[in-house]
């Protein structure tokens, strides 16, 4: 059972299509497209597809500033529960990989195993 069914007829379309690009049985409203497996050259088929059932259009930045089912229809549906990833929230997120990456790199040069120890 999906943890969070979806509930407009948007909602009931995103995770169609998500469920076929993905290649997944289910998709939850909630779930990360990312987090399932997606990347960006499956959201040139997502944003066809909506295009197609829809007959909206989605820039590509829209369906990565909103990853979820729920947010992406609410923002389609001219919600404001969409609401976009903040940039601070992900320059943070990406500021915080890289340091991470660079620690990892730095342990293993400097003869580490770059593991954790």
């Amino acid at each position: 059972m999906i943890s969070h069914p979806p509930v407009t007829d948007t909602e009931r379309v995103l995770t169609g299509i998500w469920s076929e690009v993905l290649e997944i049985p289910e998709v939850g409203v909630e779930d990360n497209f990312f987090d399932l497996g997606g990347h960006s050259v499956l959201l040139h088929m997502i944003q066809d597809r909506i295009a197609a059932r829809l007959g909206k259009t989605a820039p590509l930045v829209d369906l990565f500033q909103y990853p979820t089912v729920r947010g992406l229809a609410s923002h389609l549906d001219g919600g404001a529960a969409g609401e976009p990833l903040r940039r601070e929230a992900l320059r943070a997120g990406g500021r915080a990989r890289l340091a991470g990456r660079r620690d990892r790199r730095t342990r293993t040069e400097a003869g580490g195993t770059g593991s954790g120890e």
